[in-house]
């Protein structure tokens, strides 16, 4: 096997073969040669050497210490190491307590609770604390006791990444210190209460980037997330509690993405600086009651942002007052899986003024198709059932005589100041080219919009002649725009 290691800092990108290494280790074991005779690898320099050999295996690197004496104690320096359950504790100490760099750039453990007690991964998170460790990544599994990550050890200068994972608890009682902190991501960890979670995040006041996928709810019932530092949040909520509430107060965000029922539980609070947005929400469930009002409130508190995808669940008449709330937005991406969505877009167009792209997303549309009882063949729609899976909502089931029944659109009483001026790219994925209230979209926005460049359209599902078919149609509708470039294509669009 050959490795490669790439130059960070070269923009050409070029490689330096270890080949030399394999070469020098095979020859000297086939052969019974001295090591020392052949040991060309020692003869790199020791930065180079540092860099090779942080990205082997740990264990692979305190192998092959044994092959040189410069490497006994060259191994020790490695700034990076990773450690999994396959080694055993007191190895994975005495690496730690004999590792000699001046910093710790980077350790990487995975435990398993079953084999390790907490007290000594406790033990040993403490001791790479007292390496200066910078990036931290802790994952612990196992059917044993959660671990507590330990409180008196988070007041480390030094961290500036912390990933915690799985079976860990935060138990915060007050306030940490964790001034260097910038990125921290919190996967699927329990907490012990609101105040951890505030003591926690309230004492990153350098915290730039913050990552919560939460999977369950009923350990907190305010998650407050209020870093005046943080620039860019993803925040992932599965199995919501509908008592818990998430606060955003964040008034340097800039990037925010949202996978989470969008409801009264989800408030954000003075983002002047938002950017970009990406909200998903998770009530698939038909009979979820949302406010419109409430969403109306989520999208006004957006009104700073440039890029916004939105893709809703809910059944909800969208209200929001128009005129140029997005006066900022220039691309907008909207899921169409919902009837509602339709009105959502002529809200959208006409309220941003200066939007330049436009991405819709249609149903990858798996339809199965049921006689009822006692019907011998298909003679329209209430013969049959239909049962759709849009691509990211498996478990979502639409039962009705017609699935498109209820998809209307609402066209703007006037054309949009963003078609007239602004719109330049308009790309549809899955469309379908069938339903009517698509074929009406598609056809205004062609129709109306003066300066678009590129319409792109596609379906993966369906065949060559349809596609032309469809192309054709979109073709004769007369577009605005002398300029416009249509396509219909096959598969995915990248861009």
């Amino acid at each position: 096997m050959q490795l490669y290691l790439r130059r960070k800092n070269n923009s050409r990108g070029d490689f330096i073969s270890l080949r030399l290494l394999s070469m020098t280790m095979k020859r000297w074991k086939s052969c019974g040669q001295s090591f020392r005779n052949n040991d060309r690898i020692s003869e790199l320099p020791e930065a180079l050497l540092l860099e090779i050999l942080s990205l082997l295996p740990t264990k692979d690197v305190r192998a092959a210490s044994v092959l040189s004496k410069r490497w006994r104690s060259l191994w020790k320096m490695v700034p990076r190491l990773e450690f999994d359950e396959r080694m055993f504790s007191d190895n994975i100490s005495r690496c730690l307590l004999s590792h000699q760099a001046p910093v710790l750039q980077s350790l990487h453990l995975e435990m398993n609770s079953d084999v390790f007690s907490n007290m000594v991964i406790g033990i040993l998170v403490g001791i790479a604390f007292g390496l200066h460790v910078r990036e931290l990544v802790l994952y612990v599994y196992g059917s044993q006791e959660l671990f507590r990550f330990p409180f008196s050890l988070c007041n480390c200068e030094s961290l500036e990444t912390l990933i915690l994972g799985q079976n860990i608890i935060i138990d915060v009682p007050s306030p940490v210190c964790l001034n260097s902190l910038r990125t921290l991501d919190l996967d699927g960890v329990g907490y012990k209460d609101d105040e951890s979670v505030f003591n926690l995040l309230s004492g990153c006041i350098s915290l730039e980037n913050l990552v919560v996928h939460r999977l369950e709810q009923a350990d907190v019932k305010t998650f407050t997330i209020a870093v005046p530092s943080l620039q860019r949040l993803t925040l992932t909520a599965e199995n919501d509690d509908e008592d818990s509430v998430y606060v955003i107060n964040a008034p340097s965000l800039k990037y925010l993405k949202f996978d989470g029922v969008l409801d009264d539980t989800c408030l954000i609070e003075n983002t002047p600086e938002l950017v970009e947005a990406s909200l998903r929400d998770r009530g698939v469930d038909d009979d979820d009651d949302v406010s419109d009002i409430v969403f109306g409130n989520i999208l006004g508190s957006l009104t700073s942002v440039k890029r916004l995808s939105l893709e809703i669940s809910a059944s909800l008449e969208i209200k929001f007052p128009t005129g140029s709330i997005f006066s900022q937005l220039v691309s907008l991406e909207l899921h169409t899986y919902e009837p509602e969505v339709w009105n959502l877009l002529s809200l959208m167009l006409d309220s941003s003024p200066i939007l330049q792209v436009l991405k819709l997303i249609g149903v990858s549309i798996i339809l199965c198709v049921y006689l009822k009882k006692n019907s011998s063949s298909v003679s329209g729609f209430d013969d049959i059932i239909y049962i759709v899976f849009p691509p990211r909502w498996s478990q979502k089931k639409y039962r009705r005589k017609d699935p498109v029944a209820c998809m209307k659109w609402n066209q703007p009483k006037d054309v949009p100041e963003c078609l007239l001026l602004h719109l330049e790219t308009v790309v549809w994925k899955n469309y379908q080219g069938e339903i009517e209230v698509e074929k009406e979209v598609a056809k205004y926005i062609l129709r109306n919009t003066s300066r678009l460049k590129k319409a792109i359209f596609s379906n993966a599902y369906i065949r060559p002649e349809k596609r032309l078919e469809r192309l054709k149609e979109l073709d004769s509708v007369g577009m605005a725009s002398n300029s416009c470039q249509l396509v219909f294509k096959e598969g995915d669009i990248t861009s």
